[in-house]
């Protein structure tokens, strides 16, 4: 049998064989390259989820850290009863160390580790706190958030201010201190301010914070003015805590009575505070004195001031100086203040010494000098003088009264001026009956 002949191979068939085989390789390489594309596509997804993961993270410690923080400043009083409990108080204020693992009420992630770390300031009322949140991050890093804030030690009190309207009730202080303390007073430098009353024996101490008296110092030497005093002089003092009040008293024995020139020579008298509802153990503290404004030179120029009504040159120190008209009587008052509120209720009163209340021509009557500065219509705010105080919280000044004939009516809508110094922008002024 005879071999059929071989056929012969053909170029198209020899190209098919080839474009088989080159295929299968790009097919293999395509793979290659998209597995490679899949792998850094998922190692990008998980830097990006790496990343996120962290980014929330430490959100969450700028959270736990700034909570601290207002949480150090939603103190309630500075000073706390030593049977108080929680850390409501700025003097609680301290160094901790705790861990966190929920914030407001939702579980974190991740433990959070926060260190409060608190360096009181020796020269002023200030706390500087340094908060670091740190944790440990998916990757074991260690991470960590760290926030710095200063907290002033401010009675919170004084906080509700910010949300009043600017007005005549509100005055501004140029000693460092708060308004509410007597001008007269000597700032100790330690955050305390003194004012001895007249030529006594008896010191107040005031917080220069919350204006409070905050102690009653005696045998303090009755020759040293309150200029003179310092922290050393402050020897024999015992707590307090009372609130100032404190004005003038002013004659008029003209017909009818001035409000504007009530100049004349004073009469003697007392003062007295009646306390209503929840009274202190204590009783209210007044003195008076009768002064009379003078006019001298010095070697740094003109001076003007108040002295003893019999008081003479010499007691200044110069040979002679020049009297202005100007007579009354300066009363001073403590309140004391018991419980969380720290606030009196009650009506202040003159005390004749030698002289009489009533309606005839030989009596004498007391008006009080009274302002509507809120515009309300009626005298119903504790610095306006009203015939009663009620729940007072705070230092009162600039309450006078005006003494004249008992058949005489108090004088009414005048731009008389009560202070002994010039004061810009004085409001009017008018006077109510108060006694009897």
């Amino acid at each position: 049998m005879s071999t059929p002949p071989a056929l012969p191979l053909t170029p198209a068939r020899g190209r098919a064989h080839r474009q088989r085989g080159v295929t299968l390789i790009e097919a293999l390489l395509a793979f290659g390259v998209l597995a490679g594309g899949v792998l850094s596509i998922a190692t990008l997804q998980r830097h990006l989820q790496a990343h996120a993961d962290l980014s929330r993270q430490r959100s969450q410690a700028v959270r736990i850290a700034q909570e601290d923080i207002e949480s150090l400043r939603a103190f309630a009083v500075l000073q706390a009863d030593a049977a108080a409990s929680g850390a409501t108080a700025y003097e609680r204020i301290e160094t901790v160390t705790s861990s966190v693992e929920h914030l407001n009420g939702a579980a974190l992630n991740s433990v959070f580790q926060l260190t409060r770390q608190i360096d009181n300031s020796p020269s002023a009322r200030l706390k500087a706190a340094t908060v670091s949140v740190a944790w440990t991050a998916r990757d074991g890093s260690a991470q960590q958030a760290v926030l710095n804030a200063v907290v002033a030690g401010v009675s919170p009190a004084l906080a509700g201010a910010l949300t009043l309207a600017p007005s005549r009730l509100t005055s501004a202080s140029g000693y460092a201190r708060a308004p509410g303390i007597p001008v007269s007073a000597k700032n100790l430098g330690d955050g305390r301010s003194v004012l001895k009353p007249g030529a006594g024996t008896v010191a107040y101490v005031f917080d220069n914070l919350s204006a409070q008296v905050t102690q009653r110092c005696t045998d303090v030497a009755s020759d040293r003015s309150t200029a003179q005093l310092n922290a050393a002089d402050l020897t024999h003092c015992s707590e307090l805590h009372g609130l100032w009040l404190s004005g003038t008293v002013r004659f008029s024995n003209a017909t009818p009575p001035s409000a504007e020139a009530a100049n004349d020579a004073p009469l003697d008298l007392n003062l007295w505070v009646t306390l209503t509802g929840v009274a202190s153990a204590a009783s209210p503290s007044c003195s008076t004195e009768a002064l009379k404004t003078v006019q001298y030179r010095t070697a740094d120029g003109i001076r003007r001031e108040s002295v003893p009504l019999l008081a003479m040159p010499a007691s200044v120190g110069v040979a002679e100086w020049s009297e202005q008209g100007e007579r009354y009587v300066a009363y001073q008052c403590v309140v004391p203040i018991t419980g969380a509120a720290g606030r009196w209720s009650g009506r202040s009163s003159l005390v004749p010494l030698g002289w009489s209340l009533g309606t005839a021509a030989a009596d004498h009557k007391v008006c009080r000098y009274a302002t509507d500065l809120d515009r309300s219509g009626a005298i119903d705010r504790n610095e306006e003088h009203p015939a009663a105080y009620s729940a007072v919280d705070r230092s009162l000044m600039q309450q006078n009264f005006l003494v004249i004939q008992g058949d005489q009516a108090c004088p009414g809508d005048s731009a008389a001026r009560i202070e002994t110094r010039e004061v810009a922008n004085a409001t009017q002024i008018s006077t109510e009956p108060h006694q009897p």
